[in-house]
């Protein structure tokens, strides 16, 4: 079976402040965008933001996971040269490490790739300044579970947190679930999406401002005649976003 995972290099070429990203599960959005970070850890010394709504998400094993497909495809040990070969997660940062014989992590503060941020518990991230941040990650900012009281704005303050006075900050925004009652969307102004065609990129402009957001939805990675699909064979359309985006 052959499969594309997704990229954003189409994206990218739009140069937009926010890049919002949506489309079927697992075709590999969040690896990409973390793909990115590490990329541009190792060339520039520059960090990322990886952003979640719960703080539950951004915690122990949860946190841990984000790049075990790429320490298990040798990512970090080719972007560094050999210098690293894993990423470690503790107490809300993300470094670059290396093992020793008994497999435990060793790493140090002058190698801290990015940090995480839970909406549910922003107030505590305020007084903090982050200048080397500057990509910022929501993964999962889309659910058909429950929003924060007043997400967006809240998500706006995490941004300004982060941001302070620059303009150098990218914001990725990564979802699989779309429905029209997303309070992103109209805080967005993004008027088109429910509208949209697989493959498809968009981008929104604001007045007189420099603010653009493009917003991509995903072409399907895998054929739908792939042998995975026979898992989620049943009579169920809301199934299609795992099989077919």
């Amino acid at each position: 079976m052959s499969q594309k995972y997704y990229s954003t290099s189409a994206i990218d070429k739009k140069n937009a402040t926010y890049n919002v990203i949506f489309g079927e599960r697992s075709n590999g959005k969040t690896y990409a965008v973390c793909l990115k970070a590490l990329k541009n850890y190792f060339k520039t010394g520059k960090q990322f933001g990886y952003v979640r709504r719960w703080k539950e998400d951004v915690t122990g094993r949860r946190a841990a996971q984000l790049f075990a497909g790429h320490i298990a495809n040798d990512e970090i040990n080719k972007l560094s040269n050999g210098q690293f070969t894993g990423v470690h997660y503790y107490a809300g940062k993300f470094y670059a490490c290396t093992y020793d014989d008994n497999g435990k992590a060793v790493y140090s503060d002058t190698n801290i790739i990015g940090y995480t941020f839970a909406l549910s518990d922003n107030e505590h991230n305020k007084s903090t300044s982050y200048p080397e941040i500057n990509i910022i990650i929501f993964d999962e900012f889309l659910t058909n579970k429950l929003y924060l009281n007043d997400e967006f704005v809240v998500f706006m303050n995490c941004v300004s947190t982060i941001v302070r006075r620059r303009v150098d900050v990218k914001i990725y925004m990564l979802g699989n679930t779309v429905n029209k009652f997303c309070p992103y969307f109209a805080e967005m102004g993004l008027t088109n999406i429910l509208q949209m065609k697989q493959g498809s990129i968009d981008v929104y402009h604001y007045g007189e401002s420099d603010l653009t957001v493009a917003v991509e939805y995903c072409r399907s990675t895998t054929d739908s005649k792939t042998q995975t699909h026979k898992y989620f064979a049943f009579n169920n359309p809301k199934l299609s976003m795992i099989t077919g985006g």
